[in-house]
């Protein structure tokens, strides 16, 4: 009787153990260093597995409890590979909004031919909210990118700042230099509680210029850039925690433009 117990343990312990490793290899999170020059080396975090389906997340803020982060590990479980440039740290450039806008075109286009010439998805994705959208837009509107044969299949925007400067109220927003030089789809998500909402065909019309077909959608009940705010409403919360869905139904969208 003794045995059978022991026994039982055994498979159960094995069992244990099979189930955490199959959850690392899921949530698998590794770091690896690309060298621009002398003096700027990039790390790049990945969460997930090799997968059909990348996804390269510029953002603002990384780390342990960051939202990014969080969001990266469910949809690592969802059968996506993600990589996070780390943009901000190369250049010793605190997580700020207003610093990420700083970055040199030049370098997201290195760190995107990077990952495209080194991945094994067959598709890839660029994700952005609030100003890390200008990296985005700057890398999409390189002519050596468009020329490639490429795995980029178009770019995700979620609550995108882009403007050269802060607008006035009333005026016509001025949009960095390298809006509506993509071919590329893109799909903007808009917080249906921001005044932003009114100016989506203004900024669709920008993006769509060189050919990029451009669609517009609203998400229910919160504020600009919701997921990156201290005061968060109770529906802002809930769509935080929700982030992972709403990233995966805008990319099977995206994949439809």
């Amino acid at each position: 009787m003794q045995t059978l117990t022991f026994h039982r343990w055994i498979v159960c312990c094995a069992g244990a153990l099979l189930l955490a490793t199959v959850a690392f290899a899921v949530h698998a999170e590794s770091r690896s260093t690309l060298e621009i020059n002398d003096e700027v080396e990039i790390d790049i975090v990945t969460f997930g597995k090799p997968a059909k389906t990348g996804i390269i997340w510029f953002a603002c803020r990384q780390g342990e409890d960051a939202i990014e982060f969080d969001t990266a590990r469910r949809l690592a479980s969802r059968g996506y590979q993600i990589y996070f440039p780390d943009m901000l740290s190369a250049h010793f450039l605190s997580s700020l909004p207003s610093n990420i806008a700083r970055i040199p075109a030049a370098e997201v286009v290195t760190v995107l031919r990077h990952i495209m010439d080194t991945t094994s998805a067959e598709r890839l994705y660029l994700l952005a909210g609030a100003r890390a959208a200008v990296p985005v837009i700057r890398g999409l509107a390189d002519k050596k990118l468009q020329q490639m044969d490429s795995k980029l299949k178009g770019a995700l925007l979620i609550t995108p700042r882009i403007y050269k400067t802060t607008p006035d109220p009333g005026s016509e927003p001025v949009y960095i230099d390298e809006t509506g030089l993509s071919i590329h789809p893109i799909l903007v998500l808009e917080g249906e509680r921001t005044a932003n909402r009114w100016g989506l065909a203004h900024l669709t019309a920008m993006l769509e210029k060189s050919g990029s077909r451009v669609q517009t959608d609203l998400i229910d009940g919160v504020r600009g850039y919701f997921y990156l705010r201290n005061d968060q409403t109770p529906t802002e919360m809930e769509m935080t925690r929700q982030l992972d869905s709403l990233i995966h139904d805008s990319l099977q969208k995206l994949g439809a433009i």
